[in-house]
């Protein structure tokens, strides 16, 4: 596996795309150039490994919880204030 550059703008977008890629909010081309590209950086894919590792022991050990129905009321009324 050949290690590339900090500096170049491939390395520089999958950092972008790590949050979002994690987070599940990155488009689908989004995350097929951070799977394709994040390769050439062991830091970036051992980060989005342990990130994925916590996330899902979290979701086992948790599960599904539902939200507060307090914090869903007022994100209904901020998105009422904001049409």
């Amino acid at each position: 596996m050949e290690t590339l550059s900090r500096e170049s703008p491939e390395y520089k977008r999958c950092m972008e795309l790590l949050p979002l890629v994690l987070d599940r909010e990155a488009t689908s081309d989004d995350t097929d150039f951070f799977h394709q590209h994040s390769k050439h950086w062991p830091e970036v894919l051992e980060c989005y490994e342990k990130e994925t590792a916590f996330k899902l022991a979290i979701k086992q050990k948790l599960g599904s919880l539902p939200a507060p129905e307090e914090l869903l009321i007022s994100i209904r009324n901020r998105i009422k204030q904001a049409s």
